[in-house]
């Protein structure tokens, strides 16, 4: 059994939900890790798993700073990732980021795994870029032994946002909007491959390093689709619209369903053409990738099985 004292702030969103359940699997010690979030809703799911849990807002001091005592590890997920004011993003992007480091210097807590984001790196610089990049900030300024992912698009089980939008949508409809000509760059990974990362990095810590986090390969988004459609099967076809007509469609979509988990700002994050710089994180912490289909299909199981939150 592997025992680690960790502590999870941001612990019950997709990447803490996935993490949770492959640290289950690769035989961790579960009652030596504690999750926080604020989320009621997603913790169900990670109390399936057997972590300690605590519900707080990690922007507001209080009790669960406690919870930094006696551990080894922090591995930071909170985060705001959409959001149509600024305020969230500051509070769970830096003001969040801010308390954590303050609890882990409180407690003694000298080595953070803190995920950042790709987004800080982009031509394209929205309120959840630059908030990323303060918090970023924040962490290589605090005296804390840090290693920082800068992660792209990720993707997996309990994912309801990105291509979890793309599976669901799918699932509903015989067609995808693909804006302009669909030959926009992306670099997904599949998290369980990000999740064994931070696994390994807990044997070996990288101190101090920061680096790009993306898929080994490019995939246009076009065919992204495309292999959405065919792990899913049936009829399907892609509707390429000109990029204003998209973003209007998603817009309208958006007003009718109330589904915000696919926003205009996404969109537009996407027709940048951001192509990240290329880091071979799975050579040096010793990952077997997965490929974008695979990961799809995998996704798909794992939800079925065990219901995704």
């Amino acid at each position: 059994m592997k025992s680690y004292k960790i502590v999870i702030p941001g612990g019950a969103g997709f990447v803490g939900r996935n993490l949770i359940r492959v640290m289950k699997e690769e035989n961790f010690d579960m009652k030596e890790i504690t999750v926080i979030d604020f989320s009621e809703k997603n913790m169900e799911y990670v109390k399936k798993f057997g972590p300690k849990t605590v519900i707080a807002d990690l922007a507001e001091k209080g009790e669960w700073e406690k919870e930094f005592e006696g551990k080894e590890f922090i591995i930071n997920l909170a985060a705001q990732i959409s959001s149509p004011t600024y305020e969230p993003f500051y509070r769970n992007n830096v003001l969040a980021t801010k308390n954590v480091i303050e609890a882990a210097k409180k407690y003694g807590v000298e080595k953070i795994i803190h995920f950042s984001s790709a987004a800080v790196l982009s031509v394209r610089k929205d309120d959840y870029a630059k908030t990323k990049l303060e918090g970023q900030r924040l962490v290589e300024k605090s005296g804390l032994k840090y290693c920082i992912p800068q992660p792209s698009i990720m993707f997996g089980p309990t994912d309801d946002k990105n291509i979890g939008f793309l599976i669901n949508f799918a699932k509903k409809f015989p067609f995808f909007p693909i804006p302009g000509h669909g030959r926009w760059p992306r670099q997904p990974i599949y998290i369980d491959d990000v999740c064994h990362m931070v696994i390994n990095m807990l044997d070996d810590f990288p101190e101090n390093k920061i680096f790009s986090l993306n898929g080994k390969d490019i995939v246009y988004f076009k065919d992204m689709i495309k292999a959405v459609f065919d792990e899913i099967g049936g009829f399907h076809f892609r509707l390429y619209l000109p990029v204003p007509v998209f973003k209007f469609a998603m817009m309208t979509y958006q007003k009718l369903t109330g589904n915000v988990q696919f926003t205009t700002d996404q969109v537009d994050s996407l027709v940048a053409g951001d192509v990240f710089p290329d880091y071979p994180w799975w050579e040096e912490f010793n990952v077997k990738t997965t490929t974008f289909r695979e990961g799809v299909r995998k996704m798909i199981e794992i939800d079925k099985a065990m219901g995704s939150v």
